[in-house]
């Protein structure tokens, strides 16, 4: 059930008040020499009290995750970014994760993915899949259409930059597509389940493998 705020007006009707620091003691030494009744009363207004106070947390619960000012993810730091970005906040993540922006976040070798799809334009060859095994080379895209079947092997001594893209599609049915390959992978990302990928047919997938001191592969898979 959503929690419903109080309004200010039905506080002000409610007379929302804190309970006194010194209800008993004299105006002259910062009391407000109240009366037993009056001091009940007080009593009495309390839940109205903690319930006012509770407003102020949940609307900022409540807050956008982008309103850093509004809400409390804008108001703890995460430490992720120490160096480049100290004051990286809650807010900030969440704002990403909103916005499917999350390359940043990911390291490959010695950046980010971000940083290395940046390079990719400059770097990266566009190469054609043939046959039906693979076997990827640093720095090259991999372009191999409509996949039906495709064993993949890892390269040897590969250096601590390795970075690489596979990309196919699947065809009709989810038993037509098959990617073999070798144990050792850390998958993450779209059709990956304890981690295994799953193929499902007439998907678009994007690949991207990359070594650094461990066979790493995230994964982006939409419908055709």
């Amino acid at each position: 059930m959503p929690i419903a705020q109080l309004t200010e007006n039905e506080m002000n009707q409610m007379g929302v008040v804190s309970l006194p620091t010194r209800p008993n003691g004299d105006y002259a030494s910062g009391g407000e020499a109240l009366s037993a009744a009056a001091l009940k009363e007080r009593f009495d207004r309390l839940p109205r009290y903690i319930a006012a106070r509770l407003n102020a947390v949940i609307a900022a619960l409540n807050a956008d995750p982008s309103d850093g000012d509004g809400a409390i993810a804008g108001m703890i730091l995460t430490g992720m970014f120490p160096d480049e970005n100290a004051g990286h906040t809650l807010s900030d993540l969440f704002t990403d994760i909103l916005n499917g922006d999350l390359a940043g976040y990911l390291s490959v070798g010695n950046g980010s993915l971000s940083e290395g799809l940046a390079r990719k334009e400059d770097t990266f060859l566009v190469s054609t899949c043939s046959g039906t095994t693979l076997t990827p080379s640093d720095q090259v895209e991999y372009r191999c259409g409509t996949l039906s079947e495709l064993s993949l092997s890892l390269p040897e001594n590969p250096s601590p930059t390795f970075c690489c893209a596979i990309v196919f599609d699947t065809p009709e049915g989810n038993e037509s597509a098959s990617l073999d390959y070798p144990e050792g992978i850390r998958w993450s990302g779209d059709d990956v389940a304890n981690g295994d990928l799953l193929l499902f047919g007439e998907r678009h997938y994007t690949v991207f493998l990359w070594y650094d001191g461990a066979w790493e592969a995230t994964v982006r898979g939409v419908d055709l």
